[in-house]
């Protein structure tokens, strides 16, 4: 965390938070003053373009007029027309209008959790770019609204990065909670910890640190490497999953289950065990190690990108200093996650030597093992992903972690049970 107080300190002597929250106090004043005198009331009259348009210019950096240093949101990626006719729907569906100003201006955390989901429910199917699992639409009225107390970090995906980079913990299970419960939450933690480290200016103020060029490439996990031929290029390392793909909670469960279960027949043949700082609070849950096994942090000295890539890998079996296997487990449709990752350590480090596995229900048993056949996998340079990387299932797992004198045997005993791309 020193880093984050020196960039803090750099922060703080070049932003004028005072004069630019001046500045929000006046364009959320706006913002209320249209809700109460244009949306909310039960008139006939359409809201006019130029209206809305003086009130998107607030919201969305994107926004028909605004220029670089013009203050807005954030870029909130609803088309022009798309929010006129959103601003209209609500001002045209009183209930709708009345539900998301009671978003707005509900001051409880946990009524306000409950109302987002309500809103999601009710607005569910329509094509109107108010409700999304990004949370980018809700997320910037919230922040027009009370830029005080809302983060202008509008995206969820965005959110979750910055948590992990800060190493907070989330007091719920991302998983298996709503979305209301995901936007309201993700903002108190945010806020908290940075009011912990040193920056203790508006929500609006520390959105503006995090997309500030040197802060944002740390969360955004940017990063520059050099090719075996020396050619730096630019790459991103992903800390947090895409939110486009629906699990339902038996699957997630399942998976934590299966999560727990790697990790504790690691222990029990004598390894340390690393599993993902956002994963730790679900999968201990199922899994208690005893005393220093589940390690703090990755004794390991590979470069930034590498660690990065590293840590968010499901489970890891170390010895001593050094990774022996690691383990994805995937539950979503595609098993993409966990196999880009495995590629993405491959790239970084073509000479790297462990086994990795992935791990997934025997219904996705064709699709992992064609998929680690793509010409993008076959083609990393050094070696093709197929002669590292393994498929175990889900009874494999349950199998292994049920064979007697576990803790004599050797971790090879895997190699009984993986199932290899041919």
């Amino acid at each position: 965390m020193q880093n984050v107080t020196a960039l803090i300190n750099t922060f703080q002597s070049r932003y004028h938070a005072e004069e630019k929250d001046r500045v929000w106090e006046r364009l959320s004043h706006k913002i209320r003053t249209f809700w109460q005198e244009r949306v909310l009331p039960n008139t006939h009259d359409a809201l006019s373009d130029a209206e809305c348009d003086e009130i998107i210019r607030i919201l969305d950096r994107n926004g028909k007029g605004n220029t670089k240093s013009d203050e807005a949101v954030a870029r909130v990626m609803v088309p022009q027309g798309a929010w006129r006719r959103m601003f209209n729907e609500l001002h045209s569906n009183s209930a709708l209008g009345q539900l998301v100003h009671a978003v707005l201006s509900e001051t409880d955390d946990r009524r306000k959790a409950a109302l987002i989901d309500d809103l999601y429910r009710k607005n569910e199917g329509q094509r109107n770019n108010l409700t999304g699992p990004s949370g980018n639409t809700i997320g910037a009225f919230l922040a027009a609204y009370d830029p005080v107390n809302n983060l202008s970090i509008i995206s969820l995906k965005d959110r979750r990065a910055i948590i992990e980079f800060l190493g907070l913990s989330t007091p719920f299970d991302w998983a298996a909670s709503s979305i209301g419960t995901r936007i309201v939450e993700t903002n108190k933690i945010i806020l908290q910890g940075m009011r912990r480290l040193g920056l203790l200016g508006s929500a609006r103020t520390i959105g503006v640190f995090f997309y500030s060029p040197d802060v944002k490439a740390l969360w955004k996990g940017e990063d520059t490497v050099k090719r075996t031929d020396k050619t730096a290029v630019s790459v991103v390392v992903p800390t947090a999953p895409d939110e486009e793909e629906e699990v339902n909670a038996d699957t997630i469960r399942e998976s934590m289950q299966i999560q727990g279960l790697v990790a504790r027949i690691g222990e029990t043949m004598g390894f340390r065990i690393w599993l993902p700082r956002a994963d730790r609070g679900r999968v201990l849950k199922v899994w208690q190690p005893e005393p220093d096994v589940l390690l703090d942090d990755l004794p390991l000295n590979y470069d930034s990108s590498t660690m990065k890539t590293v840590e968010q890998i499901d489970v890891l079996w170390l010895r001593k200093r050094s990774i022996v296997r690691a383990f994805e487990v995937e539950h979503t449709t595609s098993v993409y996650s966990g196999l880009l990752r495995m590629a993405d350590l491959v790239a970084l480090q073509p000479n790297i030597s462990l086994k990795l596995h992935i791990v997934a229900p025997i219904e996705k048993r064709e699709k992992v093992l064609q998929e680690i056949m793509r010409p993008v996998f076959s083609l990393l340079e050094g070696r093709a992903l197929k002669e590292m990387c393994t498929y175990l299932s889900y009874d494999h797992i349950k199998n292994i972690g049920e064979l007697r004198h576990l803790g004599r045997m050797s971790d090879e005993v895997i190699e009984d049970y993986e199932e290899i791309a041919e």
